[in-house]
């Protein structure tokens, strides 16, 4: 898949995420999630409009329920991540709040998996049969891209400290 495409988007990955490492903390310490997604948000439905072959009526009417999908499984993620931070962080709590911290964490995937069968009712409508069974594994490769695209990034930083 060596497009002029996939290089434009390997590009612009690079400089979203060059600029994302230098992004400053907000609230509790970490990245600013929120605003990198929204950033990334764009090359994610380009690269799923050409990996599943979406017409511009598709891509119309799949992407704004399938952006409504990924905001409700972000969601869950922050507050998992937020509650463990805030567990971990608390030297006194009590084995029982440790235990429900734990047991969020373990279930995160299950709410999100039953999120995503929601969703795939709706999805069912706008896309093809092959198109649906196309969707999880571009999504996959999408992040696949991602991370060697932040190791490149990561490997090119490290030379740089070394000069």
């Amino acid at each position: 898949m060596n497009t002029v495409f996939t290089r434009i988007l390997l590009l612009s990955l690079s400089f979203v995420l060059a600029f994302s490492s230098y992004a400053q903390p907000v609230g509790k310490g970490g990245p600013d999630r929120d605003k990198f997604y929204q950033q990334l948000r764009p090359y994610l439905h380009e690269f799923l409009t050409k990996e599943l072959d979406l017409s511009k009526e598709q891509a119309r009417m799949f992407f704004p329920i399938y952006d409504q999908m990924d905001e409700e499984v972000q969601k869950i993620g922050n507050e998992t991540r937020d509650l463990e931070k805030e567990v971990l962080k608390n030297k006194e709590a009590t084995d029982t709040e440790i235990e429900a911290a734990s047991q969020a964490i373990f279930a995160q995937k299950e709410k999100e998996g039953k999120i995503e069968l929601e969703y795939y009712d709706k999805f069912k409508e706008i896309l093809q049969p092959r198109q649906l069974l196309k969707l999880k594994s571009a999504e996959r490769r999408f992040t696949q891209k991602l991370l060697r695209q932040h190791r490149k990034l990561s490997k090119g930083d490290k030379h740089e400290k070394r000069k």
